[in-house]
C-alpha cells in the first residue's frame, strides 16, 4: 500500500455519501473504496439498505456475492486505524417490522420462489423431448403437469420479485428489473396457454408439433430471466 494514501476520519468518510453529485466511498476492512462508478451505488444506496459513506465490512460477509467485486473498483485511501466507522442503520428502519425482524425475507424468498417457473420451464421442455422421442404417455402427462404447476408457481416468484424490488431497489428501473418486469408476464402467458390448451383438448399432444412449438418457445424467455435475474445477485458489472 502506497506510504501516500490517504486516511479518512469516520466524520469525513460519512460526506463521501454518493448524494447531491457527491462521491460514493465505503468501507471494508479498513479500505476506503470508491463505488462512485457502480450504477447499483446510484444516488449513495445500494439494494435500497446500504449507504456510502459507512462502513460496510459485517453487510458484505452476508451479501450473496463475495469481497472481489469490491476489486473492480479504485481505493480512495484507508479507514483511521484508531477510529471505527459505526454502520448506518437508519435504513433498516425503513423496513416494514416484520422485514426488519427476519433478515431472511429480506433475502431470500424470491430467489427461492424463482426457481419453481425455472424448473417447470425446463422440465416440461425436457419431457417433451422424451415424449417425442418414446410416445410414452407418461412423458406427455409430464408436460402437461409442468405447464400447470407453472402457471400456478410463477405469480409467486413475480410477487416476491416485486418485493424484492421496492424494498432492495427501491424501485428503480434498472435494466435487469425492466427485462424481467417485460418477460415474466410473457412466460406465465405460456404457462396459462399451455394449461389452457390442456384443459380445452385433453389429446393436445395427439398432434405434438405446435404444443411442442410452445414448450419450446419458452426457454429462452426463461433462460433470459434468469441471467438477468442472477446479474442482481451476482453482478457481472457495475
Amino acid at each position: 500500500m502506497s506510504q501516500d494514501m490517504k486516511t479518512f476520519s469516520p466524520e469525513e468518510l460519512a460526506t463521501f455519501d454518493g448524494k447531491d453529485g457527491r462521491a460514493a466511498y465505503v468501507v471494508y476492512k479498513g479500505r476506503v473504496i470508491d463505488v462512485s462508478g457502480s450504477a447499483l451505488w446510484r444516488s449513495g444506496r445500494h439494494m435500497n439498505r446500504h449507504s456510502a459513506g459507512t462502513d460496510q465490512s459485517g453487510e458484505l460477509a452476508r451479501a450473496p456475492h463475495g469481497e472481489d467485486v469490491l476489486e473492480r473498483y479504485p481505493q480512495a485511501g484507508v479507514l483511521a486505524p484508531t477510529l471505527c466507522a459505526v454502520p448506518d442503520r437508519s435504513e433498516e428502519r425503513e423496513l416494514p417490522w416484520l422485514l426488519r425482524k427476519n433478515p431472511l425475507l429480506r433475502r431470500h424468498p424470491h430467489p427461492m420462489a424463482v426457481h419453481f417457473p425455472i424448473a417447470f420451464a425446463t422440465g416440461a421442455a425436457a419431457f417433451m423431448l422424451l415424449y417425442l422421442y418414446t410416445g410414452l404417455e407418461v412423458f406427455g402427462y409430464s408436460v402437461y403437469g409442468s405447464m400447470f404447476l407453472g402457471a400456478v408457481f410463477t405469480p409467486l416468484a413475480v410477487f416476491t420479485g416485486l418485493v424484492t424490488w421496492r424494498y432492495n431497489y427501491g424501485q428503480r428501473l434498472i435494466r435487469p428489473v425492466r427485462i424481467k418486469l417485460l418477460l415474466s408476464p410473457i412466460l406465465w402467458l405460456g404457462f396459462l396457454l399451455g394449461t389452457g390448451w390442456w384443459l380445452i383438448d385433453p389429446e393436445a399432444l395427439a398432434e405434438p408439433l405446435a404444443y411442442a412449438v410452445l414448450v419450446f418457445a419458452m426457454l429462452p424467455v426463461m433462460s433470459v430471466i434468469g441471467w438477468f435475474g442472477a446479474t442482481l445477485s451476482f453482478p457481472a458489472h457495475g
